[in-house]
């Protein structure tokens, strides 16, 4: 998580102005409402289905969330990050799923 912080809010090209040093504020806590959301939402969703608490299955919808967030992580607010980290972290869900089913 913490080498997401590096990439998505280094994408700035530097913290100079104020504008910049907002910019990347906002990078920074849109990357972490996304991550937080994807890992919430997995770790909930498994406990739903399996009954018990799955912290690998967290983990995954964590990095599902960062490389939801990855790319519109400067251009959404930070609702849109949770909705973007709900939406991640339910397409790994169903991947995963889908996967454990044509095995």
């Amino acid at each position: 998580w913490f080498g997401w912080y590096g990439f998505n809010c280094g994408s700035t090209l530097g913290m100079g102005s104020a504008a910049q040093g907002t910019m990347a504020a906002q990078v920074a806590m849109n990357t972490t409402l996304a991550a937080a959301t994807g890992g919430l939402v997995v770790l909930v969703l498994r406990y739903a289905l399996y009954r018990k608490y799955d912290i690998s299955g967290m983990c995954n919808g964590i990095l599902a969330g960062l490389v939801s967030i990855t790319a519109p992580c400067g251009n959404v607010e930070c609702g849109s990050a949770v909705l973007i980290g709900l939406i991640g972290a339910l397409v790994y869900q169903g991947s995963s799923m889908l996967l454990q089913k044509l095995k």
